[in-house]
Order: C-alpha cells, then structure tokens, then sequence
C-alpha cells in the first residue's frame, strides 16, 4: 500500500510540475508578477480548460492521426525499430508491472508475468544500443531553452528545459540498468532470502524512477518543440 501511494503521489506530482512549467512558460510577461495565490488560480482554470479541450478531442481517429505524426516515422529504418521495440517494451513493462502492483493483490503471474520477462531482456538489448548509438547526443547542452520558475531564476542556476532533458535521459537510463540488475540477479544462486527482498524493493523503486524520468524528458520535449514551432 505505502508503495502505491508513492507511487499515485509521484506520478501525480510529476505530472503537474511539468503542467505548470508549460502553463508558466505560456504567460505574458506582464502577468508573471502575479501574487502566488492568483497564479494558481490561473494554473488550474488554465489546467481545467486544457483538460476540457483534451477530452473533448479524444478520439481513436484522434489518437491513430497523433501516432502517425510522430517523427518516429521518419527516422531511417534501423533506428526506427530500435525506438518502436524500446518504447513497446517499456509501455507494456510499465503497464503490467505497475497494474499488477496497483490492483492485484498476489502480484504480476502467470502469462502477463512470462511477457513482462520478454518485454525485459527486449528492453535491456534496446536501452543498450541507444546508450552506445544516442548517448553521444546528450553529453553536451546546445543553447538554453529556459526553464523558468517564479521561486528562482533559472539563469543564476544554470537550469534550462536542455539540460533537464539531458538529466532526464541519464536517469532513464540509470534506472533501466538497475531494472535489468534487479531483475537478473535474483535468477542466479548469490542472494539469500534477505537479499532477493532488496532486489524485489530494488526493482520497483527503479521502475517509479524510470517513469518518472520518461515522463519529464517527454515533457520538456514537447515543450522544446512547441517553443520552436513559435514564430520568431
């Protein structure tokens, strides 16, 4: 229960720090001296009125054109299916693995569990070659694209919406090393009842963190296009 929670709190928290950041980059320069309590009472009509417009476009015809737009597409055909096959296992890996956490009280079994193992070692050989072919593109930061804040200025500290993306890969790729750690070691003869116990928390307290750092990397994505769709 108490990882449920953390998890339901994590998520949630994420989600809306990446909504306010959007909500804020999208405020005139004039308004952004509003007091706190005023800002978020913007923040969640603006949050609301989003939503409403969201819904109200969704659709499976929606959701089939959104797909086909992706720049996924476009890539050559190697690296295509590279990312199809990451992204794949990792959706299904998050989807069995946090369902079973959430809502069933045994656990992940049976059929579910044999694809969550195949979904894994797929997940595994695909995160490697990423590193080994893209990693290359996330050692270095291009201009900022600011991430600005109202609590500090992000200028001082260094922080852009770049440099949060780049952190969001490495951590991404962190906790899927750790998944895959988590995973293999408990299948080999080293670890005691105690230690399979670690690798269990191990597996799961990874597997909150890779969401979470896909969720702020798609985030600050979307932002970066957004903001470089903007007339200049």
């Amino acid at each position: 229960m108490l990882f449920v929670i953390i998890t339901a709190l994590a998520v949630a928290g994420t989600f809306l720090a990446l909504a306010f950041h959007r909500f804020w980059t999208g405020l005139d320069k004039d308004r952004t001296n509003l007091v706190y309590v005023a800002l978020l009472g913007q923040f969640w009509a603006w949050l609301a009125r989003r939503s409403k417009e969201n819904a109200r476009k969704a659709s499976m015809k929606a959701w089939w054109a959104y797909l086909k737009a992706l720049p996924l597409w476009r890539l050559p055909v190697l690296e295509k299916w590279l990312f199809v096959f990451l992204y794949g296992s990792f959706l299904y890996l998050a989807a069995s693995g946090f369902f079973f956490a959430v809502f069933v009280p045994r656990g992940l079994h049976g059929f579910p569990l044999i694809g969550h193992v195949m979904a894994g070692g797929l997940f595994a050989v695909c995160l490697t070659l990423v590193v080994v072919f893209k990693g290359r593109n996330f050692t270095s930061i291009p201009e900022p694209l600011e991430l600005s804040l109202k609590l500090f200025d992000p200028k001082r500290l260094g922080l852009t919406a770049v440099k949060v993306k780049h952190a969001a890969f490495w951590a991404f790729i962190l906790a899927g090393f750790l998944l895959t750690l988590s995973s293999l070691l408990p299948m080999m003869p080293l670890l005691r009842t105690p230690g399979q116990k670690l690798m269990f928390e191990l597996h799961r307290a990874s597997a909150l963190a890779s969401v979470l750092a896909a969720m702020v990397f798609a985030g600050m994505g979307s932002l970066e296009k957004a903001r470089g769709s903007q007339p200049r």
